[in-house]
């Protein structure tokens, strides 16, 4: 070519024939996959047994762990709950309330804490009257009419007329020994507040009345539950046996006389 148009060389690549291709642009689809190899999974490890250790212990340490063993014995031991004692292994004497025959058992409130209990006589003895005195100590020769104590019972667990009895052997047990509970009680007490006198806890008794005993008491003081009853105009053990019966049946009731004026110093 001539003229404005410069001569260009055109390189064409020379793409040969239809049999003569080049190995870049060999289409042809591949060989088919003939399966993969399986692969091993991998197995668990089979745990090692350890060496044994060789005993290199001491007699020392196996007198430690001797040691330790009789220290978890003797502390299983401190820990363990002491058994308590019954009240009543500390009571002497009993005033009988009913004998039942029939059952052959003695219900008797002790004498040191009023405290009811159960009772078994001994065999050939004579129905025992109520308010009879009977002795329930440790010492087997002194006890003439029991032969075993059965335990301590409560007002919900007696007869009716056991209930019934009850403030009358106290009130017994009060008038028997009214120096103790004059000198204790009815010649000491004294206010408890600014509002309420100690003569006050006894049933049916005010401020009023509580007031009208310390006058009668004076300085000089009650010398019988006789001149009390005369002077104030009341009974003044069958109160106080009331309270004490009351006292029994409800043991959250405070102050406790029971507790104050027991056991009857001799």
């Amino acid at each position: 070519m001539t003229g404005g148009r410069r001569d260009r060389n055109i390189k064409v690549p020379n793409r040969g024939t239809k049999n003569e291709r080049s190995p870049g642009t060999d289409h042809r689809p591949s060989r088919p996959a003939e399966g993969r190899a399986e692969v091993p999974r991998p197995q668990a490890k089979k745990p090692q047994s350890q060496p044994r250790q060789q005993n290199n212990r001491s007699p020392r340490d196996g007198q430690r762990r001797q040691q330790n063993r009789q220290g978890q014995r003797q502390g299983g031991q401190r820990n363990a709950r002491p058994q308590q004692k019954s009240p009543l292994m500390e009571e002497s004497w009993a005033r009988v309330i009913d004998h039942d025959v029939s059952d052959n058992v003695i219900v008797a409130i002790s004498e040191e804490k009023m405290l009811l209990c159960r009772l078994e006589p001994k065999n050939g003895i004579s129905p025992l009257l109520t308010t009879s005195r009977v002795y329930i100590g440790t010492d087997a020769s002194k006890r003439v009419n029991i032969g075993r104590v059965l335990g301590m019972t409560n007002l919900g667990r007696v007869a009716n007329h056991v209930k019934a009895d009850l403030p009358l052997v106290i009130q017994i047990f009060i008038e028997e020994n009214e120096k103790h509970f004059i000198d204790t009680f009815f010649n000491r007490a004294g206010n408890m507040s600014l509002k309420q006198h100690s003569f006050e806890l006894l049933p049916g008794v005010g401020n009023k009345k509580a007031m009208q005993m310390v006058e009668a008491r004076g300085s000089s003081g009650f010398e019988s539950l006789a001149a009390l009853n005369e002077g104030c105009g009341i009974d003044a053990a069958d109160l106080l046996a009331k309270r004490f019966h009351t006292e029994m049946d409800d043991r959250n009731i405070q102050p406790r006389l029971i507790d104050l004026l027991l056991p009857v110093k001799a």
